[in-house]
């Protein structure tokens, strides 16, 4: 094979090739005079349709942020995003680094709203990075009438329907949520807790007309309450010798959020919580600490005091009984010489002591440790068991929420009958229990006195809301209501020293 010279292969190859154009030659033509022509557009778009800067922003701010809508360093800093979806991103190798504009972005946030995260250190490090991500959940730039706090249930669900992708150890709540029904849910917590209050009482007797069973005799009539105490209790048309008669609201009044002043998390609604009970206004009408002396003037004892300024009041109660008077040492039978004292003109001389048998007191104690165990066990009226009610530093003896994960709001829900939620507080066919049970038993329906009202919109009513309604219990309110989880629930933990979780 003879071997090509130059001369032959110069006339082989076309000199003039890139005069010719070929078929990439021009689509790249048509990409750049497409690029210019749309730019040249967009620009003149820009200039003449409005204002520029709406070509670079996404849209208004909420009307809570319209003052610094002009300010965009409040949230954004330079080339750094925080869309909920740019954080999963590492392009930290062309000097981007996300997670400082989110944390920008938190700090921002929280010069105003006073929150805490939401279990952050619990979270794998992608969880995490997405909580700190305020605007993974709260979209702004969407137009003023936007409402920040409205929260999709799917941004909910997305973690919470496999919570174990979401936490670094096995999740200590429900792990599989993904809607609001039995079976999507599951039952409240507090059901199935064994946290209970330790006091005894019986629903099913303080219902009923005079605190006894139909057909009892010792019926507690308006007469028998303390003259300061008988217009509350008194109904309309009743007379002194009528039965007093209980209603829930004798003991459980709705009251705003205990909370109110100091967080932000809960706004303080009035009536979203029901007061904690107490003994001075709902229970000492009718059971009042009597110290054993039966004297017009007794005082009754001052509740919830430790034993040593019980004592003291016993024997000053007592003593005070004997030297006006109101009654006699048991062994002073001549009925004629009257006890030491100013009510009988005899004073009694500065230097004379007036001594109490202790056996008089330890018998006074007695008696009043009886009337404290009718309600309270004897773990509850130790002295240190007072002394951590009186303080705070005890765990309350009824608990004043039960629903510790989830919020209620019985000032949107008054016009249904107590009955329909709290079914066992109300008398049954049955006798009262001896001794009260109560204090052992949850009287709060479970999901499924939610679920009938609070379902998916397409969802129909069922037979037995239907059935319940047409019996009044609703007192005429909608059956339908909204199931977002947000209506229940608050995302971020509480930064107050109550530490309350939502």
């Amino acid at each position: 094979m003879s071997r090509e010279t130059g001369k032959e292969r110069s006339q082989r190859i076309e000199i003039d090739y890139f005069r010719k154009r070929t078929g990439l030659d021009r689509f790249r033509s048509m990409c750049i005079y497409s690029a210019i022509s749309l730019t040249g557009a967009y620009v003149a778009f820009a200039i003449f349709a409005g204002k520029p800067s709406s070509q670079i922003s996404t849209g208004p701010l909420a009307r809570v942020h319209a003052s610094f809508e002009n300010d965009c360093r409040q949230c954004h800093t330079n080339f750094e995003p925080i869309d909920s979806d740019a954080n999963q991103m590492n392009l930290s190798f062309v000097g981007i680094q996300s997670s400082e504009s989110i944390a920008h972005l938190e700090s921002a946030c929280k010069k105003c709203h006073a929150v805490g995260d939401h279990y952050r250190t619990n979270m794998t490090n992608i969880a995490a990075m997405s909580d700190q991500n305020c605007s993974t959940c709260h979209h702004d730039h969407q137009g003023r009438d936007h409402l920040l706090n409205q929260v999709a249930s799917a941004k909910c669900t997305s973690c919470h329907e496999g919570l174990d992708a979401s936490c670094k150890a096995e999740p200590s709540i429900a792990k599989a949520i993904s809607g609001f029904s039995e079976e999507t849910h599951g039952d409240f917590k507090f059901i199935n807790s064994r946290e209970r209050g330790v006091i005894k009482f019986d629903h099913h007797q303080h219902m009923q007309p005079g605190q006894v069973d139909s057909g009892t005799r010792g019926a507690f009539t308006i007469a028998m309450l303390d003259a300061s105490m008988r217009q509350r209790y008194q109904q309309p048309g009743q007379s002194d010798t009528d039965s007093v008669q209980l209603n829930c609201q004798s003991c459980h009044e709705m009251a705003g959020n205990p909370a109110s002043s100091n967080s932000m998390i809960a706004d303080g609604e009035l009536g979203r919580y029901m007061k904690p009970v107490s003994f001075e206004k709902h229970c000492a009408a009718c059971h009042s600490v009597n110290p054993g002396i039966a004297t017009e003037q007794t005082m009754p004892i001052p509740h919830g005091q430790p034993w040593n300024k019980t004592e003291l009041f016993l024997a000053a109660t007592l003593v005070g009984a004997q030297s006006t008077g109101a009654i006699r040492d048991p062994n002073d039978d001549s009925q004629t010489t009257p006890q030491l004292g100013e009510g009988f003109g005899k004073k009694t001389p500065t230097n004379e002591t007036i001594a109490i048998d202790v056996s008089t007191l330890a018998g006074l104690r007695k008696a009043t440790e009886a009337q404290c165990l009718k309600c309270h066990d004897a773990d509850s009226i130790t002295d240190d068991a007072i002394r951590g009610a009186v303080d705070g530093t005890a765990p309350p003896m009824i608990p004043p929420r039960w629903l510790k994960h989830g919020l209620y709001d019985h000032a949107a829900h008054r016009q249904i009958d107590c009955r329909y939620c709290h079914q066992d507080a109300y008398p049954g066919s049955e006798s009262k229990p001896s001794p009260p049970k109560d204090h052992e038993k949850m009287m709060i329906a479970g999901i499924e006195s939610c679920v009938g009202c609070h379902r998916n919109e397409d969802e129909a009513l069922s037979a037995a809301m239907l059935k319940s309604e047409q019996s009044g219990v609703f007192g005429g309110m909608p059956t339908w209501g909204s199931d977002d989880c947000t209506l229940c629930h608050r995302y971020h933990t509480d930064v107050t020293s109550l530490g309350a979780k939502r």
